[in-house]
């Protein structure tokens, strides 16, 4: 009874503190001292507003000679009305080591995409026109082919920035194990952090990790940080989630007056081990590919040309339609082709840098 009776008192306490929260709200909002947070606008009321921004923009392009400023300036407002879609663009343009800001790279992206799609309609036009193509066909080739090619190069210019990111995570993973065990090195001199960074930088010969490592060295000289400030700001930037690891225990040695060298120099012996078993691992796969390729694009093919050939001699026999030797000739000229290129793309994709 008692229990029952606490639960109640506090359920009542709770709905007082409520209604006076909403109340103490409804005043500030009266008071103008709190702004009630506005709904984001829907994907109709900004294609509504997408036109308005249009015309302000084009009025405002007559003054623009470059024509990079040019797309800047045309398409970059694009991101104002739908930022949800662009939004993870930004963050992957400021990872990656692409040299322009995200407006101007939306710009040109977009800008890319229409002169594209354009070209592809006037041509469409003209083919249609010189060789008196019938309406149907000449409709939907006006409308399918713009459509394609203004997607594919906008989709070409979203993906490149993941891609470079990617890029750069597989070659920071790379160097990082040979780096480790040059700063070690370094590091058992007695020289400052900074300067191992910097002997990092001059000896240039570890991918991303050099690149990441000069930001580092700049933030200090031209920037003045300190090098905590400055490897904490590569820490949150960099992709490779062992090079931040490492990047976030020299900031702890360094903070705490820990032994630099003994930490860079375990780390150095974990990363060659973990180094040595990744290739061990990838060595075992390539003996599992080469026994897929030997009975998919050497047995399987072997297998069905004999029975094609038996096949032949029977009078009028035919595959899909197609005669013996034409399905023969099609496969052997152009799946085959086709099968061994996309094997050797899938090995060049799947291996990892050396």
């Amino acid at each position: 009874m008692k229990e029952k009776k606490k639960s109640l008192f506090e359920k009542s306490n709770n709905k007082i503190e409520v209604d006076e929260t909403a109340e103490l709200k409804q005043n500030l909002l009266k008071l103008g001292l709190l702004k009630e947070k506005e709904k984001p606008p829907s994907f109709f009321k900004k294609l509504i507003l997408l036109p308005s921004i249009i015309i302000k923009t084009i009025i405002s392009v007559r003054d623009v000679k470059s024509p990079r400023a040019l797309a800047n300036r045309l398409f970059s407002n694009i991101t104002q009305v739908y930022p949800e879609y662009f939004n993870p663009l930004k963050k992957a343009l400021e990872i990656s080591d692409i040299k322009l800001m995200p407006q101007t790279y939306i710009g040109i992206m977009t800008a890319s995409s229409f002169i594209v799609s354009m070209s592809a309609f006037l041509i469409i036009l003209l083919q249609a026109i010189w060789f008196k193509l019938s309406i149907e066909l000449a409709i939907f080739g006006l409308l399918i082919v713009p459509a394609a090619s203004f997607f594919l190069i906008f989709l070409i210019f979203y993906i490149y920035p993941f891609q470079s990111i990617n890029q750069k995570r597989k070659s920071i993973d790379t160097n990082l194990p040979f780096a480790i065990n040059h700063m070690s090195a370094i590091a058992s001199s007695g020289v400052p952090p900074e300067k191992a960074f910097e002997m990092l930088v001059e000896f240039g010969d570890y991918g991303g990790i050099t690149e990441e490592s000069k930001m580092i060295v700049r933030r200090i000289k031209v920037m003045g940080e300190d090098i905590t400030s400055a490897i904490h700001y590569v820490a949150k930037k960099t992709p490779s989630e062992s090079f931040k690891e490492l990047l976030y225990g020299i900031l702890s040695i360094i903070e705490s007056g820990g032994n630099l060298k003994d930490y860079l120099s375990e780390m150095s012996e974990i990363a060659l081990f973990n180094y040595k078993l990744s290739r061990k691992r990838y060595v075992e796969t390539l003996s599992t590919y080469a026994d897929i390729y030997t009975v998919i694009l050497i047995a399987v093919p072997m297998f069905l040309v004999s029975i094609l050939a038996v096949m032949n001699i029977i009078p009028d026999s035919n595959v899909g339609g197609m005669s013996i030797i034409d399905f023969m000739k099609l496969g052997v000229y152009g799946m085959m082709p086709i099968m061994n290129l996309g094997f050797l793309a899938f090995l060049i994709y799947t291996q990892p840098d050396m």
